[in-house]
Parts: C-alpha cells; structure tokens; sequence
C-alpha cells in the first residue's frame, strides 16, 4: 500500500463491524482527512469520512454530503457523508493505490462542511 495522504479516496473494508450505525461494507470509499504530519508518524489509525455510492441528486444535501461527480480514477458518483467521520485501522484500507486524489475546490469544499457541522 501507498502512503496515506489527506485528500485521497481510498476503498475501505469495515466488515467486521463492531457498530450498527451505518451498513458496513467491504470495498467502501473513504475520504483521508487526517493531517500528512500524523499521517507520517505511523499512527495505526486514520481519520477518514465515510463516502457512499448511493448518491442523492433531488436536492443539495450539502453540508451533510459533499458530491464527487465523474471523479477521475472513481468508477461511481460518491457522496462524502461529512456527518460520518471516523477513525478507522490502516489495516481496513484495501488495494495499493487510492481510487483518487480530491482537488483542491473539492477539499476547500469537505473542509467547509466540516467546519459547519462542527462549529469551527
């Protein structure tokens, strides 16, 4: 496997899954947000926000999902679920190579979520 970078989409593994919040699901995008300071350190442990592929289009749904739309290197449109962040092993992460790397507008735009739902 690569080096984890923040900005990068990763596919995740979360089956077993110890909590029922949300569907675990083998092969899973994942948004890495963690810092690249930590990142580096060997830290067995990542901070991702969880994407899905079953995206809704009726209305904006932002600041609860971010759209990544035609994303390069992504086979589906994924929504990022901003409400759904979690520290996952980097044992879960699947594959050699992330599936993609956000741009700088789409990270600008996680990160706006993020400070809105957070209160920053």
């Amino acid at each position: 496997m690569s080096k984890l970078l923040r900005g990068q989409v990763w596919e995740v593994d979360l089956e077993p899954q110890t909590h029922k919040e949300e569907p675990g699901k083998r092969g899973r995008p994942a948004l890495v947000i963690q810092t690249d300071a930590l990142n580096g350190a060997g830290h067995p442990t990542t901070i991702v926000v969880m994407g899905t592929t079953q995206v809704r289009r009726d209305k904006d749904y932002f600041p609860l999902r971010v759209a990544l739309v035609n994303q390069p290197g992504m086979r589906r449109d994924t929504d990022l679920l901003i409400d759904q962040i979690r520290a996952i092993s980097n044992n879960r992460f699947m594959g050699t190579k992330p599936l993609a790397t956000l741009s700088t507008n789409h990270l600008k735009r996680v990160e706006e979520a993020l400070k809105l739902l957070t209160g920053r």
